[in-house]
């Protein structure tokens, strides 16, 4: 359920298009005209851009161009609570003609935004763990776009202007991260990435653990601070992800689904189903994947703020490697783990 949909600045329409706070049962595949940001406050989320799938971790921040199409990956995901805002952008991107920049108000210099942007375009993810400045910063920034107090322009700014730099903190010191991750994590990280392609097996979780060549207690650990899921849990959401691709596409008794996807029974498969994607597994094949009412209203009440249609251009992305950066989490083709759990939010 969306809490608060995308709002207009009353009073600084000319930096930001649009911001908000709240959550949404799904969020739906769209495109914004500015760089959008946000702060994940509470709950995990599983976002994608462009096909590219993200597990967003809560105190993490997530950004996007206005040339990536960006949503959720699955249909249910309760329990988060974010907060975002989408900076203005000058015009010039769009043809090529200009570098991307941000429109004057915020009063950043040519070699200041070039530094942000040049840092921003290189990281090869979209979502970082954000400290206590950055996610305080965003936090009041968005509090303050709804309701403006005194000297709230020059607030605005000031707070904008700290939170594009602790973002590109945010970026170099992940970076510097990267060589954290341990033997152990790389093991689970590779079954987790089997897992999802073969999570029709019999799988229990002492098998796992012996996938994995560890304890049993080492593994669950592990599991749940890599992906912010238990082992068992983990499994379900494979497999209910299986076996929506299989109810859009054919029409296959939802029995057999349950089964070919891994599920002991069809009674247990609808209560796993019904929990994660929010919905029955018979109401979710009648559905076909068609946009639910939360989409329609969002979707609708972005379109009204947008000034401008957006204009079709490539997404800037590196290609596929083994092993990127998301959210403080490494991430092995779509499947991500943490690399920032022993920071204190």
């Amino acid at each position: 359920m969306i809490r608060r949909l995308p709002r207009k600045p009353r009073r600084f329409f000319d930096l930001f298009e649009e911001f908000g706070s709240g959550s949404i049962a799904r969020l739906p595949t769209h495109q914004n005209g500015g760089f959008e940001l946000h702060y994940i406050a509470e709950g995990h989320l599983h976002w994608e851009i462009e096909g590219r799938p993200f597990l967003v971790p809560p105190h993490s921040v997530f950004f996007t161009f206005p040339w990536e199409k960006h949503g959720s990956c699955v249909d249910f995901e309760p329990g988060h609570f974010f907060h975002f805002a989408v900076f203005r952008l000058e015009g010039g991107w769009k043809t090529g003609s200009k570098p991307l920049r941000l429109v004057p108000g915020f009063g950043l210099s040519e070699a200041e935004q070039d530094q942000i942007f040049r840092k921003l375009l290189s990281a090869r993810t979209r979502c970082f763990a954000a400290g206590r400045d950055l996610g305080w910063t965003i936090v009041r920034l968005v509090r303050e776009l709804a309701r403006p107090g005194i000297m709230a322009r020059a607030h605005v700014i000031a707070l904008s202007r700290m939170a594009l730099c602790e973002l590109v903190g945010a970026v170099h010191s992940q970076r510097n991260r990267n060589h954290d991750i341990s033997p152990s994590e790389r093991q689970v990280l590779r079954f987790v990435d089997d897992l999802r392609l073969n999570c029709s097996r019999p799988w229990s979780l002492n098998s796992m653990a012996a996938a994995c060549r560890l304890k049993r207690t080492r593994f669950e650990t592990l599991t749940k601070e890599l992906t912010g899921d238990s082992p068992l849990l983990l499994l379900n959401r494979f497999r209910v992800r299986q076996a929506q691709q299989l109810l859009k596409s054919g029409s296959q008794p939802i029995t057999e689904i349950a089964f070919d996807s891994g599920f002991g029974s069809s009674q247990y498969f609808s209560r796993v189903f019904q929990k994660l994607a929010g919905t029955t597994p018979s109401e979710y094949r009648r559905q076909r994947g068609s946009p639910a009412a939360y989409d329609q209203r969002f979707l609708k009440a972005l379109t009204r703020l947008q000034k401008y249609p957006l204009s079709p251009r490539l997404s800037r992305q590196h290609p596929q490697s083994p092993t990127i950066l998301s959210g403080g989490k490494l991430v092995n083709d779509g499947v991500a783990i943490n690399l920032a759990r022993r920071q204190n939010h």
